[in-house]
């Protein structure tokens, strides 16, 4: 019997509680776009959590994260998945190498939310994000016409400890006070939108001038497993 959609591979895991978010968000797209009901009208989706060394403060080796991201991948393909999609901005900067070992598409979180910027002719963004993906300059590849606006120092600190409480499942008023504020202040700055470039940001805001980079790869992964 044919199959009504490809199979999506889940990398997950970083954190394990954005990529529930990312497979609801998926699931809701169906329902939504495809008038989904049935256990039948959703595709078939393998999760592999992968309990990464900390990503957030950076304290590994990126040929051991590397190492390790591809060796799951491997699984997803494995498993039979039509393609991959990582629900995580920091680990990013490692596709080119992973696409280098696997026969299936991998979903470039980065490349879709930068897509969805150069397609709006967007002139500056805000960018929240881990200190590593602020670092590793990964959306500054993709947006090679936007001026990234980013937090100063003590606040990118602030940022980093928000997503490790987030992490732990803490969804604290105070932390959403701060992000709310700092959205604010990127925006005095000149951003049109600010990228949630770290996919535990959109469990703590949703706001209409933020750009969620979960929202946009599981549009990406219901593109991809409806395409014939």
């Amino acid at each position: 019997k044919m199959k009504k959609y490809k199979t999506i591979g889940i990398l997950g895991g970083m954190g394990p509680e954005s990529t529930a978010e990312f497979y609801l968000r998926i699931i809701r797209l169906f329902q939504k776009e495809m008038n989904a009901v049935y256990d039948d009208d959703f595709p078939e989706i393998i999760i592999i959590n992968l309990p990464l060394p900390d990503v957030v403060e950076n304290k590994i080796n990126d040929e051991d994260i590397k190492f390790m991201l591809i060796q799951c991948a491997k699984k997803l393909e494995n498993a039979g998945a039509d393609f991959v999609a990582i629900p995580c901005n920091t680990v990013s900067s490692c596709i080119d190498e992973m696409r280098n070992e696997l026969s299936i598409p991998i979903l470039n979180i980065v490349e879709e939310t930068s897509r969805e910027i150069n397609s709006q002719n967007f002139k500056r963004i805000g960018l929240l994000a881990t200190e590593k993906t602020i670092q590793d300059k990964i959306y500054s590849d993709f947006l090679k016409n936007v001026d990234l606006i980013i937090p100063e120092k003590n606040d990118q600190k602030t940022v980093t400890k928000i997503v490790l409480t987030i992490l732990s499942g803490r969804k604290e008023s105070e932390n959403i006070e701060f992000l709310n504020c700092l959205i604010e202040y990127l925006k005095s700055r000149g951003a049109e939108k600010v990228i949630l470039g770290c996919t535990d940001l959109p469990l703590l805001i949703a706001r209409d001038d933020c750009i969620d980079t979960i929202e946009v790869l599981a549009k990406a992964a219901f593109r991809e497993c409806t395409s014939q």
